[in-house]
């Protein structure tokens, strides 16, 4: 069979799974309108919600009255290489200052804010790095040393932050949440380059951009206004796998997107240790998941509709009805798109017996229960990296994936490969699994810490390594 046509029916069948997402959610959201008219809380609901709509009109004709008319939208601005300000030639970079800004003033604990937990925690580690790096935060144009921050996450003496002067040859890199935060650090970005030094941007995948059905409607409007403006603000990016960066410059030429002339595209990899030690004694509930000799599956990410949970869910459906005694365990906060799933998970029949979702289970929790299944399983059909993987290797635990070229990377031969949005093949999968038929060794993944992800990216800057550099 051709790669072509491979391709082809990899394409079809995340296309049927994107249809069937849909036909689900519509069917329940029928049901519910059901519900809602045919029983007595419905009739209940008919009555009161004319009385809210007119209380809700009256009020907001209120607050009307003390309201500026609100300008004429405009349009989104088109941004061009000549928008930011011009510099002379890059010097030799010097130091590294990774801005922390947003994560400082509230953590909410997401994958993005733990890789920048992560990443100043090994910069700030005491180990010898190409150049000096470290955590700031920015205020109304100026820089300082995150040192609380740093505190927090090292445990060491609390320090008040310290204003610090740019130096010529600094780089600046916004490692997370810079969706915003471009006009807020212009003048920061303008005494950077009046120094030589340059503005690097990480960008953890293109997923708004190549797959928008799988995001919150909100996502790729927002994310495609950021990433048009990062193009023309950064010097460089930093991709958090070389899958990505490629997925970046590919789509760069392939849309003519403007961009800095000899932009610079490098990756890393993700570190796979846990901060958090293993819970000693976790809850009930989670202890409860794994108790008893019937082999668990772990999945850990949001309930979103790209990871996969419908097609793992599917999966073990069948190898239930077909008398097959494991356990699935979900691990990850409710998301978006997702209501008929939710739905089925929590009126499933085999909850709490044989299915077990856990939303607030904790790094230390998660940490225990990576060491009490028998394999992970990740069924995503798009991801920047696949952190699970590298976690789940780490901890000795085979891996169950679907066949996606990120998945290839970072799990690399160390793991059970099976067709994307396909649930009999993952069952089939895991049954092979479990008869020995088919074998994972965690010890062929990548097996990489967040000091070697840190040291990683400061080689980077500072050697100039990059990917590729785009005209």
């Amino acid at each position: 069979m051709s790669d072509d046509t491979e391709a082809a029916r990899a394409r079809i069948r995340l296309l049927e799974a994107q249809l069937e997402q849909l036909r689900r959610e519509t069917l329940h959201l029928t049901h519910e309108r059901y519900r809602l008219i045919y029983s007595a809380s419905g009739h209940l609901y008919n009555v009161l919600r004319p009385i809210e709509r007119r209380i809700a009109d009256a009020g907001a004709a209120v607050l009307a009255r003390f309201r500026k008319a609100p300008a004429p939208a405009a349009e989104a601005p088109v941004y061009s290489p000549a928008t930011p300000t011009a510099a002379g030639p890059a010097l030799p970079a010097r130091r590294l200052l990774i801005d922390v800004t947003a994560t400082a003033k509230m953590d909410m604990g997401t994958g993005i804010q733990r890789v920048v937990k992560e990443v100043a925690r090994a910069c700030h580690s005491g180990a010898a790095f190409d150049i000096p790096a470290f955590a700031v935060r920015c205020e109304g144009g100026r820089v300082f040393a995150a040192n609380a921050f740093v505190a927090r996450l090292t445990g060491a003496p609390a320090q008040a932050d310290a204003e610090i002067a740019i130096e010529r040859g600094d780089r600046f890199l916004t490692l997370a949440d810079s969706w915003n935060a471009f006009d807020e650090l212009a003048a920061v970005f303008d005494r950077i380059r009046a120094g030589g030094g340059e503005i690097v941007t990480c960008v953890f995948d293109l997923i708004p951009e190549l797959h928008p059905y799988a995001c919150h409607e909100a996502t790729p409007p927002r994310y495609g206004a950021w990433l048009r403006r990062a193009l023309v603000e950064s010097d460089a990016f930093l991709a958090i796998s070389r899958t990505v960066a490629e997925e970046l410059a590919d789509y760069v030429v392939a849309k003519g997107l403007p961009h800095r002339p000899g932009l610079k595209i490098g990756w890393f990899h993700l570190g796979a240790d846990l901060a958090a030690p293993a819970a000693e004694h976790p809850r009930d509930k989670i202890a409860a998941a794994v108790a008893g000799g019937a082999p668990a599956f772990l999945m850990v990410g949001t309930i979103e509709p790209r990871k996969g949970h419908r097609v793992a869910l599917d999966a073990f459906d069948a190898l239930w009805a077909r008398g097959v005694d494991a356990r699935l365990v979900i691990v990850g906060r409710r998301g978006w798109l997702e209501e008929a799933l939710v739905a089925a998970i929590e009126g499933h029949r085999e909850k709490g017996r044989r299915l077990f979702w856990f939303a607030d289970a904790d790094d230390r929790e998660l940490s225990w229960l990576y060491g009490k299944v028998r394999a992970l399983i990740l069924p995503s059909y798009a991801e920047g990296f696949g952190l699970p993987i590298v976690e789940a290797a780490r901890h000795g635990r085979a891996v169950i994936c679907s066949d996606i070229p990120v998945f290839r990377e970072v799990a690399r031969d160390g793991a059970i490969y099976f067709p994307v949005n396909d649930p009999a093949a993952l069952a089939a999968a895991v049954e092979d699994f479990l008869a020995g038929r088919r074998t994972a060794d965690p010890g062929r993944a990548l097996n990489v810490a967040w000091a070697d992800s840190a040291r990683r990216i400061v080689e980077i800057v500072a050697r100039e390594d990059w990917l590729t550099r785009l005209d």
